[in-house]
This record gives structure tokens, C-alpha cells and sequence, in this order.
């Protein structure tokens, strides 16, 4: 499959980790603090929580209309997660590299091993919790999800911890400041980068 992406010299960044590991709230604030790096918004097919808002935090549509989109190859990549679909969108990422700014997206493991076999110079970052209990913890307080499914996703966080050897990077989660100033320094680790730097240098130099 073909996937046309768009060629510019911003960054694409994968944060990946299993559920419980704290990405989505290190996202939220990256992109906060920093807004010449943007979030690609994924669809699901999940119900909405609390405060989630459509459009922000996900796309959220029917199981038909996610299929549908999936067979006309509108994603580039798509999982189905505790009886869920997910899936990155190609047009989220190219307007967001075309605006300009880099782009970051939170995927599951699985998503991430996908784009990174598209996109062989996005940077794949793995958030791991300090310790198991401290997963568990976090995954009962959270109190989104019932019995069944939390039990799924304790049981499914404690392998995916396995995949964090495939990441070109790994950031503890134990104190939020830390790791977050982790995350920032690996982005401006490979702003700053002799090839992102080459192929600036290029753009501008006349032949």
C-alpha cells in the first residue's frame, strides 16, 4: 500500500505505552507548551467519556462509518483495542506537517510498529510507569471502565510493557515534571539533528 505522505522538513512522533502510563496527560502538555508541535486527532468507535470533547480528544464515530473509512484506506494505520476500533488518519497528519508544525501521535504499540514500517523516520518514544502496582493503580483511579475491562487492561499493560525495546526512546512516568522534561528534550534532540539541520541548510542555500 502506497501512502502518500507529505514531504516537508517537520518532525513525526509516535508516544506510545500502555494504558495507565500517563501519555495522553504528557501529550496534552507538550502540545500546551509547545505549539509548533500539534496532535493528530485519531478516530474510535468507543463510547465518549466525561469531558471528552469530539474533534479534541478523538473523533468519535459509528462502528459502520469507521469500517467504511478503513476499507477506502482513509487510515494509516487502525487497531481494534478492547473491543474498539482506533485509527490515525492520513489527512490529520499531512495538514498538520503542511501547516507547518510537527506532528505527534498517541497509538497503541501495535499502531506504532505500523507507521514506523510507512514513515521509517518518525521517532517512536515509550512511556513506561516506575513499576507495575503503580500501572494498576493508576488504572483502577482512573474509574473509566468497568470490571471486565479493566481486568483486560491490566493484563494487556503488563505485556505491552515488553515493546518498549522496539522505541528509539523510553521516558519513565514516575514524577510528571520529570518525565515531561524528558519528553522535551528528546524533541529538541531531533529538531536540532545533523539531518533535520542538512535537509534545513538545503531549502535555503541556492544550487
Amino acid at each position: 500500500m502506497n501512502y502518500n505522505i507529505s514531504k516537508n522538513f517537520n518532525n513525526v512522533y509516535i508516544i506510545s505505552a500502555p494504558s495507565g502510563a500517563g501519555k495522553t496527560s504528557l501529550v496534552k502538555q507538550l502540545c500546551n507548551d509547545w505549539h509548533f508541535i500539534k496532535p493528530s486527532i485519531s478516530h474510535t468507535t468507543r463510547k465518549r467519556r466525561l469531558g471528552e470533547k469530539n474533534g479534541e480528544d478523538y473523533f468519535f464515530v459509528a462502528k459502520k462509518e469507521f469500517i467504511r473509512q478503513a476499507s477506502e484506506n482513509f487510515f494509516l494505520e487502525h487497531q481494534k483495542v478492547y473491543g474498539n476500533f482506533y485509527g490515525t488518519s492520513l489527512k490529520s497528519i499531512n495538514s498538520i506537517i503542511d501547516s507547518g508544525c510537527d506532528v505527534i501521535l498517541e497509538i497503541n504499540y501495535e499502531g506504532m510498529l505500523e507507521v514506523k514500517k510507512i514513515i521509517s523516520d518518525a521517532i517512536t518514544i515509550y512511556i513506561l510507569p516506575p513499576d507495575i502496582e503503580t500501572l494498576e493503580n493508576r488504572l483502577v483511579n482512573r474509574g473509566d471502565d468497568k470490571n471486565e475491562v479493566l481486568k483486560r487492561r491490566v493484563h494487556s499493560s503488563k505485556k505491552e510493557l515488553n515493546y518498549a525495546q522496539f522505541a528509539d526512546y523510553t521516558i519513565i512516568n514516575d514524577e510528571f515534571d520529570i518525565a515531561l522534561w524528558d519528553l522535551k528534550r528528546i524533541i529538541l534532540k531531533e529538531k536540532m539533528c545533523s539531518n533535520y539541520l542538512e535537509k534545513w541548510i538545503s531549502s535555503i542555500v541556492p544550487k
